[in-house]
């Protein structure tokens, strides 16, 4: 899916105010902090793999041989897949991490891009 810079600016916006009001000030930034590097992510490769309520990503850090990095989210987890399995260092940590910030703004940009091409 190629992605409409416009829409993924609402998309993105949307996704800011979804971060918990309920939460302190060090863990909403760095909810802004993922989302802003999922959105600046999403810019440089608007080519994105969703199905089913997941994301496939194309990390952009690589391994220590130079090999690529792949991502798999959900809403539940955030899981390296390649060059092997173990989850994501800042979801481990229990911290936000891009990989699902994109998953937020991608399942923002799908529901804004249904509402324009199917308006009410």
């Amino acid at each position: 899916m190629l992605l409409n810079q416009q829409i993924l600016e609402i998309a993105t916006e949307q996704a800011l105010k979804n971060i918990p009001k309920d939460i302190g000030a060090s863990l909403r930034k760095r909810h802004r902090n993922a989302i802003n590097k999922a959105f600046n992510r999403l810019i440089e490769n608007p080519f994105i793999s969703y199905e089913n309520g997941k994301v496939l990503i194309l990390s952009d850090s690589r391994t220590e041989k130079g090999e690529a990095k792949f991502y798999k989210t959900n809403s539940k987890t955030c899981l390296l897949l390649e060059p092997e399995k173990a989850l994501c260092y800042a979801f481990w940590e229990g911290y936000p991490c891009w990989h699902r910030a994109t998953l937020a703004i991608v399942e923002n940009y799908l529901l804004l891009s249904q509402k324009v091409t199917n308006p009410i």
